[in-house]
């Protein structure tokens, strides 16, 4: 081979080498965690209904846009008990066992005495299971 075709050898590999090189990076797969500070100010909008969590700092208002709440959330809840249209309560995740820990909680108004507890899983990068059911993450939302 002359000079002149290792050059162009040299020059077509570079060039391959650079659009190689160049190629979309294929987007990452898997679940985003759950974590306290994705929850905080985060309003969880359960995909198949109204059905909502409205996180605050350490509140949190479930509600189901005037509707008592559905009946499978309240049995993972509060048991066998009629169903509310609104429980507030105070949070806390704990990460290490990815349960979502409810107390001094109030369903329409009057005390549950008990802390309620429900465990909430990633499933995807805006989306979590909690309990038997799967929501919607949105950022910024309004107070409750």
């Amino acid at each position: 081979m002359t000079t002149i075709d290792i050059r162009i050898v040299l020059n077509i590999v570079a060039c391959l080498a650079l659009l190689i090189g160049c190629q979309r990076a294929p987007s990452p797969g898997g679940d985003s965690p759950v974590t306290t500070q994705r929850l905080a100010g985060g309003r969880l909008t359960d995909i198949r209904d109204e059905l909502s969590w409205t996180f605050r700092d350490t509140g949190v208002v479930i509600e189901n846009n005037g509707q008592p709440l559905p009946s499978d959330l309240i049995r993972e809840l509060l048991g066998d008990q009629s169903a509310p249209k609104r429980i507030e309560a105070t949070w806390r995740f704990d990460e290490k066992v990815n349960m979502l820990h409810l107390s001094n909680a109030k369903a329409d108004g009057e005390n549950i005495t008990t802390e309620l507890s429900i465990s909430i899983e990633p499933a995807g990068h805006v989306r979590f299971n909690l309990g038997n059911r799967q929501y919607n993450l949105f950022r910024g939302t309004k107070e409750p």
